[in-house]
C-alpha cells in the first residue's frame, strides 16, 4: 500500500487545523472576534453588573436613565427603572452575596431591587447625598459599605436597615470614587481623589497608602488581585495618570513596564479563567495584559475611536464574553463565538503554499516516471537467463536447422524458368 508523502500529510494536517479553528480557544492564532455593539445604543452607560446566578443576565447603569437589563448576554435590552427617580445617574451596581438582591448607588441615594431590577426601593437611614460606591463583605453577607460624595463611608450590618458612619474614615471633604472589599484578607479599600486608603477593621480606622503615586493622582478604581484568586500581595490601581501596581499590599506603588501614564484608567477587570490576565478600560478603549499588568496590548477592533471605556465585566455562557461600557455596551467576541473568519487568513496562506508545493512535487514525479518508463520496459523485456526456469528454456529452445524464422531477402526473380524453380525450392523450405 502506498504511503502518503510529506506534502500530502502537510496538506491534510493544515486542512484539519482550518476545520478545528471554529472551536479554538481565545489564545493563539485562532483567537478572534471583534467588538460588537450590543442592542443598547445611544445611551450613556457608566457601570455594569452580572447576575452571579445566571451570567446571561447583564445589568447596565446609565448616566441619567436608570438601569437596563439584558437576559440574552447583551443582545437585547429593556429598561428597568420603576421606583428610581429619573433622571438620575447610576454610579454603582452590585449584587449581594447570594445574588438575590441588586443594589444601586445613585445621585438620588441607594436603592435595592429583589426582582431583577423591575422594582426599586429606596434604602432609608442615609443622609441625602449622591452615592458613588458600594461593597459587600462576602464572609459577612449582611454587611454593606457605601460611600457618599460629601459624608464619607457608611456601613450596615443588617442588609441596609440601619447605618453607621465610619468615624475613622478618609479625611472629610474628599471624594470616594470606588470601594472594594477583600473578604479573604478582610480589608476595605477606597479609591479617592487624594489617593488610596485602606481599612483592616471594617472602616473603623484607615491608612493612606500613596508611596509611589503622583502627588496629584486621582485614584478612580482599585482592585486587589486576591479577590479573583490572584497573588495576595498584588493590588491594581487605575488613576488619572495611568495604571499602577503594588506587590506589597499597597505599601509601594509602581507603573507597569509598559507605562499607561498618558491616559486615565476607569476600570480594571481580572479574567475569569486566567488570573494573570488583566483588562483595563481607558480613555481610548480597552487594553489587555497577560502578565499581571506589566505589558499591554489591544483586545480587538470594533470600539469607537477615542471613546473611554468606563466599565468592564465578564459574563455570558461560561463567562467567556467580555463587556465594555463605552456609552453604549459592546461585546467581545462580538459574534458570541471565538471563531473569526479573518483569523483564518494566515492559515489559508500556509495551506495554499503547501498545496502549491504539493502540486509541483506531484508534477515533478510524473515527469520523472515518464522519463524512466522506456528504460524500465527494456529491462523488463530482457530478463536474465538465471531468472527463467530451465524447463521453459528447453521447451522453447530454437531448432538448429532453422534460421530463427529469419528469411533471406529474396532478389527479384528473372523471367526464366530457373528463377521460378528457385522460388519454388525456397517456398518448399518454408
Amino acid at each position: 500500500m502506498k504511503r502518503p508523502g510529506l506534502f500530502q500529510l502537510s496538506f491534510i494536517i493544515l486542512s484539519l487545523l482550518v476545520c478545528l479553528s471554529a472551536c479554538a480557544t481565545r489564545t493563539g492564532i485562532f483567537a478572534g472576534g471583534t467588538w460588537q455593539r450590543g442592542g443598547l445604543q445611544n445611551r450613556h452607560i457608566r457601570v455594569l453588573a452580572v447576575d452571579p446566578n445566571n451570567p446571561q443576565n447583564i445589568y447596565a447603569g446609565d448616566a441619567q436613565d436608570g438601569v437596563f437589563l439584558s437576559t440574552d448576554a447583551g443582545i437585547h435590552w429593556s429598561q428597568r427603572g420603576l421606583g428610581l427617580p429619573l433622571p438620575t445617574a447610576t454610579h454603582a451596581l452590585v449584587f449581594d452575596d447570594p445574588g438575590k438582591k441588586l443594589y444601586a448607588a445613585t445621585d438620588a441615594g441607594v436603592f435595592v431591587s429583589a426582582d431583577a431590577a423591575q422594582h426599586w426601593t429606596a434604602i432609608g437611614g442615609l443622609p441625602g447625598d449622591s452615592y458613588t460606591a458600594l461593597a459587600f463583605d462576602l464572609k459577612a453577607p449582611h454587611t454593606i459599605y457605601t460611600a457618599a460624595a460629601h459624608h464619607g463611608v457608611f456601613v450596615s450590618t443588617n442588609d441596609g436597615s440601619s447605618w453607621s458612619t465610619a468615624d475613622g474614615g478618609p479625611p472629610a471633604g474628599i471624594i470616594i470614587n470606588g470601594l472594594t472589599f477583600d473578604s479573604d484578607q478582610h480589608q476595605l479599600w477606597a479609591a479617592t481623589n487624594v489617593g488610596v486608603y485602606r481599612s483592616g477593621d471594617a472602616g473603623t480606622t484607615w491608612q493612606a497608602l500613596n508611596n509611589g503615586l503622583p502627588a496629584d493622582a486621582v485614584v478612580i478604581t482599585i482592585l486587589p488581585a486576591s479577590i479573583n484568586g490572584g497573588d495576595r500581595n498584588l493590588v491594581f490601581a487605575g488613576t488619572n495618570h495611568g495604571f499602577f501596581r503594588s506587590q506589597d499590599t499597597g505599601a509601594h506603588w509602581s507603573t507597569s513596564q509598559e507605562s499607561l501614564s498618558g491616559t486615565s484608567v476607569y476600570a480594571i477587570l481580572i479574567d475569569y479563567h486566567q488570573v494573570t490576565t488583566v483588562y483595563v478600560g481607558i480613555g481610548l478603549g480597552v487594553l489587555r495584559s497577560d502578565d499581571n499588568g506589566q505589558n499591554w496590548g489591544g483586545v480587538a477592533s470594533g470600539l469607537p475611536k477615542n471613546q473611554p471605556a468606563y466599565a468592564l465585566a465578564s459574563g455570558g455562557n461560561g463567562y467567556n464574553q467580555l463587556y465594555a461600557a463605552a456609552n453604549d455596551v459592546y461585546l467581545f467576541p462580538g459574534n458570541s463565538s471565538v471563531f473569526d473568519p479573518s483569523q483564518l487568513f494566515p492559515v489559508l496562506l500556509i495551506v495554499v503554499f503547501f498545496f502549491a508545493l504539493y502540486r509541483l512535487s506531484t508534477r515533478g514525479r510524473k515527469r520523472s516516471r515518464q522519463m524512466l518508463k522506456p528504460d524500465r520496459v527494456i529491462e523488463a523485456g530482457t530478463p536474465s537467463p538465471h531468472d527463467v526456469p530451465r524447463d521453459f528454456l528447453k521447451a522453447n529452445a530454437p531448432d538448429k536447422t532453422q534460421t530463427n524464422n529469419i528469411q533471406p531477402i529474396s532478389q527479384k526473380p528473372e523471367e526464366t524458368g530457373e528463377g521460378e524453380e528457385g522460388t519454388a525450392i525456397n517456398g518448399g523450405r518454408q
